[in-house]
């Protein structure tokens, strides 16, 4: 029994410390650039081209959608995008 409490608290802690990495939002940008959507290109394509490697491309998505006001991640080819840079 003690050794189940136990390994359950070390997974709840585990949990909590890869969760917060997730959580914490990223800065406003101060520039953006504009992105012509081109035949193909997803949300989360453009958002992992733009964002770097240390950054999640889900909040990146998110940032995107928020100052282009989409409310749905779809996005069409020719459509113009302001992106932010980070």
């Amino acid at each position: 029994m003690y050794w189940q409490v136990v390994v359950l608290v070390s997974v709840a802690a585990l949990f909590a410390l890869m969760s917060k990495g997730f959580s914490q939002p990223l800065a406003p940008a101060e520039e953006y650039i504009e992105v012509v959507v081109q035949e193909g290109d997803t949300l989360w394509q453009i958002a992992r081209r733009y964002s770097g490697p240390e950054v999640d491309a889900r909040k990146m998505v998110d940032m995107i959608r928020d100052v282009n006001d989409l409310s749905t991640a779809v996005v069409r080819p020719g459509q113009v995008l302001k992106v932010p840079v980070l």
